[in-house]
């Protein structure tokens, strides 16, 4: 009798059991349709960069860039402050990375101090023409020989009078007068990279 009742319950176990692992799309309802399964895709990995050095912008006259690097500005302030685009879009570590590297420029220029200015150059340094030359000056000796038609005065006094609070900062880094210098921290250091006389 006992065995009986197990048996009995062991039967309503498995047929619950059965009924139960039956998904609901496999009921004889002629209403349900079932979607069609497609086969998974499987995202492949891609390996991650690693960073480069920021491509050379020029400024031509009329100034497209300017003007488009003016609207990336627009459209990212609004959503984030200087500080932030300062590290999520230019990439400096910090944003008194950049800060107190731009006052330190600055004073070593207006001191007239050549030194700490070629300690501030990121070398190769680019310098873009007003008439439309394209040089690369190698490195700091060659920096200090050619300081003057480098850092031309209109150059420094662009640099004097930018703000630091009110520069253009996008990807290539941060624009000092409308393009007239770019900084950006290359291999973890910032430095002028470019001057477009």
């Amino acid at each position: 009798m006992m065995n009986k009742k197990r048996t009995t319950a062991l039967s309503a176990v498995a047929a619950l059991g059965i009924i139960m692992s039956v998904p609901a799309y496999a009921s004889a309802s002629s209403d349900l349709t079932v979607p069609a399964v497609g086969e998974a895709t499987v995202a492949t990995p891609t390996a991650p960069k690693a960073p480069t050095t920021p491509t050379t912008p020029s400024v031509s006259s009329g100034s497209s860039t300017s003007s488009s690097g003016s609207s990336n500005s627009s459209s990212s302030s609004s959503s984030q402050t200087l500080s932030q685009r300062l590290v999520n879009v230019a990439g400096f570590s910090t944003a008194k990375q950049f800060t107190g590297y731009y006052i330190n420029l600055q004073r070593a220029v207006a001191n007239g101090n050549r030194d700490a200015v070629a300690k501030r150059v990121s070398f190769p340094l680019t310098v873009n023409t007003s008439n439309g030359a394209r040089r690369s000056i190698l490195n700091e000796k060659q920096f200090l020989n050619e300081y003057t038609s480098i850092m031309t005065t209109s150059v420094r006094q662009t640099l004097a009078k930018q703000n630091v609070n009110d520069v253009l900062v996008n990807a290539r880094g941060v624009s000092i007068g409308n393009g007239t210098l770019w900084i950006s921290p290359i291999n973890d250091r910032p430095g002028i990279y470019a001057v477009n006389q």
